[in-house]
């Protein structure tokens, strides 16, 4: 099982445009799951482009069947239960078309909430996903999660320490490097990342629009930098506007979520065989 969790700690580096992008470039069978607490989904609007109802799919049904302990694991992919959407399986759209995925890959999301007035109500979810990302793992579908912007104290911190990898989203410029280097002195999460970084956390760069720092900065102060992607607002548009992209080898964004979803996977299955031994 492989769960990578993506996550800012200040600013919009576009955290559900990365996570879209690597689930679609992921090599296993992967399950999305937007689980950003501040903002309302944006695949449904974005990635999915309006073409399907905010009843198709979603964690706030997911939370509910979970509060009610009437959901198995089996069932978030349950067609029938409609809790993921099962990308590999949408019809195609030529009016307003979905992203292609890969041939033959799985992929499944659970689109984020509708209603920000149920926050509050679920909390008690984030406790209990570790135990359905365990089940799917054994299932051998891994778990891309979109967690948005962390808050101080955020309830949504111990799926970090669930996660195999947490990539912490930030643009490659001094302002992003200050605002995590001052948000990472913060107690919540100051003992996570120092005891763990480089082996669980990580930091995951976009170039900015103006002066570009360069990884070694965020090396140094921050976290070991896993990728940078490149400032490609119409490459990055495929994931978070469902842009067409009709030359994906073309597409300097889409290249640089496919080799770090590869390094990804490289990373994570030592850990993998570890367990298994």
């Amino acid at each position: 099982m492989a769960v990578v969790a993506l996550a800012s700690l200040a600013g919009s580096p576009g955290v559900t445009t990365a996570a879209a992008a690597l689930a679609v470039h992921w090599r296993r069978p992967v399950v999305l799951i937007e689980a950003d607490t501040s903002a309302a989904s944006t695949l449904m609007a974005g990635f999915f482009r309006a073409n399907l109802r905010t009843s198709e799919g979603g964690i706030e049904k997911l939370a509910y069947a979970l509060a009610r302990e009437v959901l198995e694991p089996e069932d978030i992919l349950n067609p029938e239960l409609a809790l993921a959407i099962a990308v590999h399986n949408l019809p195609p759209i030529p009016s307003m078309p979905i992203p292609s995925i890969p041939a033959q890959h799985l992929m499944w999301v659970v689109p984020g909430f509708v209603n920000l007035g149920v926050v509050e109500g679920v909390r008690s979810l984030w406790s209990k996903l570790p135990r359905l990302f365990a089940a799917l793992g054994e299932g051998g579908i891994d778990v891309v999660l979109d967690l948005g912007r962390l808050q101080i104290d955020d309830p949504r911190l111990p799926l970090l320490d669930g996660a195999d990898k947490v990539l912490i989203c930030a643009s490659a410029s001094s302002i992003d490097l200050n605002r995590a280097y001052r948000r990472l002195e913060l107690p919540d999460l100051a003992q996570r990342v120092r005891t763990m970084a480089g082996e669980r956390y990580w930091s995951l760069l976009t170039s900015p629009v103006a002066t570009e720092l360069p990884a070694s900065a965020f090396t140094e102060h921050i976290l070991p930098v896993v990728a940078t992607f490149p400032h490609d607002p119409e490459g990055a548009a495929v994931f978070s506007h469902g842009r067409p992209d009709s030359k994906p080898g073309r597409n300097r964004y889409r290249s640089a979520v496919r080799r770090a979803a590869q390094d990804l996977r490289v990373m994570i299955e030592p850990t993998e065989n570890r367990n298994v031994s």
